[in-house]
Formats: C-alpha cells, structure tokens, sequence
C-alpha cells in the first residue's frame, strides 16, 4: 500500500504528454530533486532486487538530481551520462517503446526529442528508463564506477 502511494506520487512528477500514453519529456523544473527509492521506470528492463542498488548509484552520481550537471558538460543527469550514452539510451528506449506496444510514429517522436535534449533536461522517468536500458539486467554495471564502491561500502 504505501509502495502504491509512493509510486502515485512520484507519477504526478512525470506528467503525461497532452495525447499521448507517454510521460513528458522534460523536467518541469530547474532543479529536479527526487528522493524517492522507487524507480519511476518499472518496465521490462526494471529489476527489483537491483533496485537499491540504482538508488545508491544515483546518489552518489548526483544527490538524486536529475538536473545534475558536472560543470564541464561532459556527464549530466542522476546518472551522470555521457552524451555518447545518452544518445545510445534514446535509441534502445525508441526499440524498447516499439517493441512493447507504442505507436511507431510517438516512439520516433520521443527517440527524437530525447537525443535533441540534454540528459538532465529529461524527465526523471527517461532518466530512470536510461539507467535500466544500460543497467541491462547487471550486464551494463560497468557504465558506473560507483557500482563497485556502492557494493563494498553501501550509500
């Protein structure tokens, strides 16, 4: 029960698209902060146990910001990507969408806007769709150093 309400909550956050069955894009905020352990993605690619896991690397790549930007420019986001990685998760997120039922022309749409947008410009659900694309079920574990650090010492 209070899971439900937690994930009801962080839904409001991700407000959907006006015709469409698909969340907004973009942040509606400057600075997005969630702190919440629920992952806003729960799809094929979203694994239970490695939840908590994805919670710590979020916050030790970014305090749970999803508006995070390194400075540099060079990793944005809650899960600090690289534009390289950004643009490779809007393509796989456009298969996935497609593969699971969504219209092809709104997969196009959203695989486009997402690789013409800065990664921490998404809404904290692509973001948490991106990281379970590359997570891809542990194989993608490499793709953050603090996996390991978060594994041996906790948050």
């Amino acid at each position: 029960m209070i899971v439900s309400l937690v994930l009801a909550a962080s839904m409001a956050l991700a407000p959907v698209a006006v015709g469409t069955n698909q969340p907004s894009l973009e942040t509606t905020s400057k600075y997005t902060l969630i702190d919440s352990p629920v992952s806003l993605y729960q799809g094929r690619m979203y694994v239970k146990k490695d939840n908590d896991l994805r919670y710590c690397i979020r916050y030790r790549e970014s305090r749970h910001a999803y508006s995070a930007d390194t400075g540099s420019g060079k990793y944005k986001g809650a899960y600090q990507m690289s534009r390289e990685f950004k643009d490779g998760m809007s393509w796989m997120i456009q298969r996935d969408m497609r593969e699971t039922g969504t219209p092809k022309a709104e997969a196009v749409r959203i695989g486009e806007k997402l690789r013409s947008t800065p990664v921490n410009k998404w809404a904290p659900y692509y973001q948490d769709y991106a990281f379970w694309m590359g997570w891809d079920k542990g194989k993608g574990r490499s793709h953050w150093d603090a996996t390991n650090y978060s594994i041996k010492r906790g948050c």
